[in-house]
C-alpha cells in the first residue's frame, strides 16, 4: 500500500506543511454544483462522441475531485474508460455508482452522508466493451469530521506510483487560505524528495533545503505545483524553503518549514508520541505503523487535541492506537 506523505505540524507547522491539489483535468463545475447533485451531474454532461480508441478503453479509473460537505455528503468525480460502469468503494462497501460519459468523466453524489471517521476510497470501473473490471491505482484517504466540526474534513490522494507526491483534494477550511504553500514532503522509495503545494497560477518557484538548491517548479493554471528533487545532503532535520519569483527573477513570496522524521516511544506500556518541532502526522504514522496513510487513525484518536490535522504543535502528546 502506498504510504508516504507529509501532514504538517503547525508551528512545526505543516509538517503537513501545505499541498497541491489535483483538480478535474477538464472543465470544473461551478462551486454551487458541488453541493447540488443535479447541477453537478449537468455540469459534466457531454454530447455524444465517436467510439474511443482501444487505449482509452483500457485506462484505469482515477480520482479528480473529492468534496465532503459539513453534513458528510460527498461529491466524488474522476475519469474512467468512456461508457464504463464506475463504482466508488469505501473499503469494500459501494457508496455510489454511475456510468462514465463519452469523454470518460463521471460524478458520484453519495445517497447517504458518510459517517465521521477514517476510511479509504477506491474506484472500480467495468468496461462496456470488454467487460473487464479495473481498480484505481490511486487511493483516497478520508478523515470525515463530526457534524459539530464543520469544515474540518480532510481528503488526501495517495498515488499508486511511489515516486509521485500525495495531493490534498480537500483540506480543513482553516488551512484553505490562498497564497504560496508547501503542503506535502516525503521521501520516495528511490530516496528522492517529493514536494507539492500551492502558489499563484503559473508562478515560477525555486526549491531549497536550507541553502542547498533542490530544483525548480512551475504552478499550473489552478495554482498547484509538485516536484521530485534529489535527496538533500543531510541525514537530520532540515528546513525546506519555497521561493515564488517575479518576472525579473526576484523573490515575491517565500515559505519555509522544518522537516524532520519523528521518533516514537512507549509510556507505561502505552504508545504515545510527544510532538517535536518539524514533526507531522504522516511521519508519525509511518514511524508507528509503517504506513503513513494511517495518520487518520492518530487524527481520529486525538480529535480533542488536534483541531486541524495541518496544525500540530511541539509539546502536544498524542495517543497512538494499537491499530
Amino acid at each position: 500500500m502506498r504510504s508516504t506523505f507529509w501532514l504538517a505540524t503547525g508551528a512545526a507547522a505543516l509538517p503537513l506543511v501545505v499541498v497541491a491539489v489535483l483538480g478535474l483535468r477538464g472543465a470544473s463545475p461551478p462551486a454551487s454544483a458541488i453541493l447540488d447533485p443535479r447541477a453537478t451531474q449537468a455540469a459534466y454532461a457531454a454530447p455524444a462522441a465517436p467510439a474511443p480508441a482501444r487505449s482509452a478503453l483500457d485506462q484505469p479509473p482515477s480520482f479528480d475531485i473529492v468534496n465532503i460537505d459539513p453534513t458528510g455528503q460527498a461529491v466524488i468525480a474522476g475519469r474512467a474508460a468512456p461508457g464504463a460502469r464506475v463504482r466508488v468503494l469505501d473499503g469494500d462497501t459501494p457508496i455510489g455508482e454511475v456510468t462514465a460519459d463519452a469523454r470518460g468523466e463521471w460524478v458520484v453524489v453519495t445517497k447517504a452522508p458518510l459517517a465521521p471517521g477514517e476510511r479509504q476510497l477506491v474506484i472500480e470501473a467495468t468496461s462496456r466493451v470488454t467487460g473487464v473490471t479495473r481498480r484505481s491505482d490511486d487511493v483516497v484517504a478520508l478523515s470525515v469530521a463530526p457534524a459539530d466540526r464543520k469544515g474540518a474534513s480532510l481528503a488526501v490522494l495517495l498515488p499508486g506510483d511511489a515516486d509521485q507526491a500525495p495531493r490534498i483534494l480537500q483540506r480543513p477550511e482553516a488551512a484553505a487560505a490562498g497564497g504560496l504553500s508547501l503542503d506535502t514532503a516525503e521521501f520516495a522509495a528511490s530516496g528522492r524528495l517529493l514536494l507539492s503545494g500551492r502558489a499563484e497560477p503559473n508562478a515560477r518557484l525555486k526549491l531549497y533545503a536550507g541553502n542547498q538548491p533542490l530544483g525548480t517548479a512551475t504552478a499550473d493554471a489552478a495554482g498547484k505545483w509538485s516536484a521530485i528533487t534529489p535527496r538533500p545532503e543531510s541525514s537530520g532535520a532540515l528546513e525546506l524553503r519555497i521561493d515564488q519569483l517575479t518576472a525579473d527573477g526576484s523573490v515575491a513570496h517565500r515559505v519555509a518549514q522544518a522537516f524532520a522524521p519523528p521518533s516514537v516511544s512507549t509510556e507505561g506500556g502505552r504508545y504515545r508520541y510527544l510532538v517535536k518541532h518539524g514533526n507531522n502526522l504522516w511521519w508519525i504514522a509511518r514511524q508507528a505503523y509503517g504506513e503513513g496513510v494511517r495518520y487518520t487513525a492518530i487524527y481520529g484518536a486525538n480529535r480533542d487535541h488536534i483541531r486541524d490535522p495541518n496544525l500540530i504543535y511541539p509539546g502536544q502528546l498524542f495517543k497512538l492506537p494499537k491499530s
